[in-house]
């Protein structure tokens, strides 16, 4: 699966059919409190203005399984912070971890030096992800901080950069051209007895 750019108001209906799909513990441990359908309005609304960027994963139907947003610094900073969701029956195929390479290449192709998270500490999903990347986590109370370290970028990751839009253009047409293909429902019609 290739990571796909999403823009707001273009992906709006796939957004929320997303976040529909998470259950209220996994939107809790998403956004590190209870949230409701008015938050999430609020949430992609703000997201639309700020033009923050969103990347996503699309199965072959075309659905949105995963998703990572990178908050924009108020002011100039260092850091760069990643929020992710993938749904339930996608987790634990690398999904999560295919994003936050993404982010981190990004990241470099930018100039920040690191990558950050928060969530809840009780998040064990993402905490255990987290410390198979190597990405050191510092808990305090019920809040846990995520950081890896990113090195200077290179024109590597530039071009990386370049690859991976290329990739989702061409993923993108894939995904179309085959979903169009798929088979349609048979449409039985009831035929009135005279």
């Amino acid at each position: 699966m290739t990571i796909t750019r999403l823009y707001l108001p273009r992906n709006r209906e796939e957004l929320d059919a997303h976040f529909a799909a998470l259950s209220a513990e996994d939107l809790f441990l998403r956004f590190c409190s209870p949230v409701s359908p008015k938050y999430l309005t609020g949430y992609l609304d703000r997201l639309e203005v700020t033009g923050a960027p969103l990347y996503g994963i699309f199965n072959f139907r075309l659905e949105l399984v995963a998703v990572s947003h990178f908050g924009v610094p108020a002011q100039p900073s260092s850091d760069l912070e990643v929020g992710l969701s993938v749904i339930e029956t996608y987790r634990r195929k690398g999904l999560a971890s295919t994003l936050l390479y993404r982010a981190a290449s990004y990241a470099r192709s930018r100039g920040f030096k690191a990558l950050v998270f928060y969530c809840v500490a009780e998040n064990t999903p993402m905490l255990s992800l987290a410390r198979r990347l190597g990405i050191s986590v510092a808990i305090s109370q019920d809040e846990a901080l995520g950081r890896l370290k990113i090195g200077a970028g290179t024109i590597l990751d530039y071009w990386s950069e370049l690859s991976y839009d290329q990739a989702d253009i061409v993923d993108s047409a894939a995904k179309r051209w085959q979903s169009a293909l798929l088979p349609v429902p048979a449409i039985r019609l009831r035929v009135p007895k005279s």
